[in-house]
């Protein structure tokens, strides 16, 4: 028997580099959804500023409220791996 290297790869066999890009594009959709997750939780911040400046003038902002809701629901969910 010998073993010796093939020079093609069986189709039932994929190249070592396809499960490479597999998983950098994995990676990459990771990155992704962290960096979203961040930005998130920097435009909470900004309109939590925004309510309460418009509180303290007696002005409450139902909008920036209501953001800051549904930006706090999206981010209590758990993060999906990808």
């Amino acid at each position: 028997m010998s073993t010796a290297l093939r020079s093609r790869e069986s189709p039932d066999n994929p190249l070592p580099y396809n499960k490479l890009f597999d998983q950098a594009a994995r990676e990459a959709q990771q990155a992704e959804v962290i960096l979203l997750r961040k930005l998130l939780l920097r435009a909470y911040g900004v309109l939590q500023d925004v309510a309460i400046e418009a509180r303290e003038a007696s002005e409450p902002d139902a909008i920036a409220e209501a953001l800051m809701r549904d930006i706090s629901l999206a981010l209590d969910r758990r993060p999906t791996l990808i």
